[in-house]
């Protein structure tokens, strides 16, 4: 006795139900991967520049304004929206280095770029400079 194809069933329509949606969200996550990682790459450039700026100053307080002005300006530029928070630190004299943290918390649906309210994370990134020997910090 032979069967037909309309005899067992066609199980077709069924895979594709339960795989598009599957394959969708395996999509989606690795876009959302992809788009915190160059986020969290955004802040640490944001803190390098800020370090550099702060390095560049004669005294702490210069130092804290320009690296708060270039890591904002650098964090808009780069499409990140969200408000950092500049610490400077460090000790400013001729070879003495300068640490600066730049944290940014930042909307995950901004992040991912669904625009789902997704909750939101906090990117931290810390870069240091060395001040130059010749014509850095005052006392």
């Amino acid at each position: 006795m032979r069967r037909g194809r309309g005899d067992r069933g066609d199980a077709g329509p069924l895979e594709v139900v339960i795989l598009v949606p599957a394959v969708l969200l395996l999509f989606a996550l690795v876009v959302a991967y992809g788009r915190t990682t160059q986020a969290d790459t955004k802040v640490e450039h944001a803190a390098a520049v800020g370090a550099r700026a702060a390095a560049a100053a004669q005294t702490h307080g210069g130092g804290q304004s320009r690296a708060a002005a270039v890591a904002t300006e650098s964090l808009a530029q780069a499409g990140l929206r969200c408000a950092p928070s500049v610490s400077v630190g460090g000790d400013y004299r001729p070879g003495g280095r300068v640490t600066v943290t730049v944290s940014c918390e930042a909307s995950l649906g901004d992040l991912v770029g669904l625009g789902l309210p997704l909750g939101s994370r906090t990117l931290t990134a810390t870069a240091s400079e060395v001040i130059d020997v010749t014509r850095g910090g005052g006392p």
